[in-house]
């Protein structure tokens, strides 16, 4: 579970930083751009969260 995390709050956080620059080569409108990037920051700070508040347990 915490390596599934892990990939979905790293995936959400390249997300963060590749829709600005698709919307700056005008790939994406601004209306798109704003709804990718607030899901994308709240997805990344919700599973970033409950990546590092797991425990590795033996």
């Amino acid at each position: 579970m915490r390596l599934l995390f892990g990939l979905t709050s790293l995936l959400c956080l390249a997300l963060c930083l590749a829709i600005p620059l698709l919307h700056f080569f005008a790939w994406v409108d601004e209306a798109a751009f704003k709804q990718i990037l607030a899901l994308s920051s709240a997805g990344w700070f919700l599973f970033a969260t409950l990546w590092v508040s797991r425990r590795n347990r033996p």
